[in-house]
């Protein structure tokens, strides 16, 4: 078998990479999708009062 050269063989296989692996590194914006407001603001805006349907 023929020994590539390394910058070939890196440019192969950075090719072959980024046509096999597809959407695994595009950007998702329902990954970071936030689902309502957090503990620390329920915190600031509720103070000693529980949140409703809290007992």
């Amino acid at each position: 078998m023929l020994r590539l050269p390394s910058t070939v063989s890196l440019l192969i296989s950075l090719l072959r990479r980024a046509l096999w692996d597809g959407s695994a590194g595009k950007y998702h914006p329902e990954d970071h999708y936030m689902r309502g407001p957090g503990p620390k603001w329920r915190e600031k805006h509720f103070g000693d009062r529980t949140p409703a349907g809290g007992r």
